[in-house]
């Protein structure tokens, strides 16, 4: 009879705890993880410095309460020591090795797009129609309908050169 009493306190001190932490933080799809990141930089917070303070203070109640006692670890317990792990140097290095090769590959993009741009002359970028032309709305000016069958024309001619 104690041991259900025992867990519905223990319930209870966990509802009261999220309720004290959902009062402290607005609510989880108000919010994405970098605008949590910056509020806690602009108070002076090192995300990362917390993350390893928090993960070892659960993980020291977790190994005082629990593993060294051979009893079973709580499931948000276990998930949330598992999900906050410090990443290791390994990890780290991967992660940055990662990212350095995301912003090369992005800086090369845009220099090729930049030369490929460069190097069409004006005269062919103006002859391609823009990809909004075919939901137009409003009527064809005389341009557009010249555009139009100009590339008509050359299309034609292309079809009658691949006949036998």
């Amino acid at each position: 009879m104690t041991n259900k009493k025992g867990n519905k306190t223990n319930k209870e001190k966990e509802d009261l705890f999220l309720e004290r932490l959902a009062a402290l933080s607005p609510a989880p799809d108000e919010c994405d993880q970098s605008m949590i990141e910056a509020e806690l930089r602009e108070c002076g917070i090192d995300t990362d410095e917390l993350r390893k303070d928090v993960h070892a203070r659960l993980l020291r109640l977790a190994n005082h309460d629990y593993i060294t006692l051979d009893k079973e670890c709580p499931p948000k317990l276990r998930d949330f020591l598992r999900q906050m792990r410090p990443p290791t140097p390994e990890e780290e290095a991967q992660r940055e090795k990662a990212r350095a090769a995301s912003k090369i590959s992005d800086l090369l993009s845009s220099i090729r797009s930049g030369i490929a741009s460069a190097l069409t002359s004006p005269a062919v970028q103006a002859q391609n129609p823009a990809r909004g032309f075919r939901n137009k709305k409003t009527a064809l000016t005389e341009k557009d309908r010249d555009l139009l069958k100009s590339q008509q024309a050359e299309i034609d001619a292309e079809s009658d050169d691949e006949k036998p």
